[in-house]
């Protein structure tokens, strides 16, 4: 029955992909795709393979790859905070970049670009106070990054609210909403080979070391008498998903659920081992991903954020995963 389960999620994303790059407000036939893609004297129109090449093709590479870094984020944070709830939000990450956004937004009035890098930056600096939080007063531990977590996302979420409550409801207001509801409609070739090289980093380190999550799980004293460096392994899976979750919110904004509910699904059907959580869990957040930016894309003549629709996607996956008779993550205390 797994094995039914690889080859699903296998077949899956290849299918996402090519209905990404076919569905839109310019619809491309499968035949001209595949025309444009194996260059073997076929016809195909000069619109279809400028919007191919130069719009779809890189959105659905950026979106495929974004989709699957915010699961590896959110299986790696699962996993070393022991906790099945536990998501990129909750080191600070997508609350830093939100400010850094809207400051750039709101305050400087900045190009997209510039907006990008406040977001990034943002993200970055977030989670370094709550790493620096979480040390005040007492020995390092997951209750104090957790709780850290939670005072950091207080405070940029009040500072968030204060900037939109100052901005101008007929320009930067309308702006900084759309931005945190999430959107790829400005990701461009540029965009992708910027987020490449930190994806790399990032994802490689949590691909390499994932069979470390499973030690990490098992608590810090089990890890440390198995000779895992807790504090330095912990930091580093810290650092990695901070850096995958600030590049891909830097450029296209808040994305919900995803990094929540792609490992849960990979839960459900492989069990809590990260040797096969990590990778399927990056396969079934790319497809999630992937889905919801063609339907933001196609159901009406506008794009709806990407946010609103990746929730429906998530509330309507914890429903099923609640009613499933056997439960993910049983061992921490579904």
């Amino acid at each position: 029955m797994k094995q039914n389960y690889k080859i699903f999620l296998v077949i899956i994303p290849v299918i996402a992909v090519f209905f990404s790059l076919s569905w839109g407000r310019y619809f491309i036939p499968f035949s001209e795709i595949f025309k444009i893609l194996i260059p073997l004297g076929g016809e195909y129109s000069n619109s279809a393979y400028n919007v191919f090449i130069n719009i779809r093709l890189p959105r659905t590479l950026f979106v495929f790859i974004a989709g699957g870094v915010l699961a590896l984020s959110g299986t790696s944070l699962q996993s070393l905070f022991r906790n099945p709830l536990a998501s990129p939000d909750i080191i600070g990450v997508s609350s830093g970049a939100s400010l850094g956004a809207a400051l750039a937004i709101v305050i400087f009035h900045a190009s997209p670009f510039i907006v990008q890098t406040f977001a990034f930056a943002g993200g970055i600096i977030a989670v370094i106070l709550v790493l620096q939080i979480s040390h005040i007063g007492g020995e390092h531990s997951l209750i104090r990054l957790i709780l850290a977590g939670i005072i950091i996302n207080a405070i940029t979420g009040s500072c968030v609210s204060i900037i939109k409550y100052t901005a101008d409801p007929m320009n930067e207001l309308p702006s900084l909403e759309f931005w945190l509801m999430g959107c790829f409609n400005i990701i461009t070739w540029r965009n992708f080979i910027v987020f490449l090289p930190i994806v790399f980093l990032g994802s490689g380190f949590i691909f390499l070391y994932r069979r470390q999550l499973n030690i990490l799980s098992l608590g810090d004293e089990e890890a440390a008498s198995l000779g895992v460096s807790v504090k330095k392994m912990r930091l580093l899976f810290i650092g990695s998903s901070t850096l995958l979750v600030a590049v891909v919110v830097s450029a296209a904004g808040i994305i919900s659920w995803i990094g929540l509910i792609a490992p849960h699904i990979v839960r459900l059907l492989f069990g809590n081992n990260n040797d096969k959580l990590v990778p399927f869990s990056f396969i079934c957040g790319a497809s999630l991903l992937l889905v919801a930016d063609t339907f933001a894309r196609s159901i009406t003549g506008g794009e709806i954020p990407i946010s609103i629709i990746t929730a429906f996607i998530g509330a309507a996956g914890l429903a099923s995963f609640m009613s499933a008779k056997k439960k993910v993550g049983y061992e921490y205390g579904f």
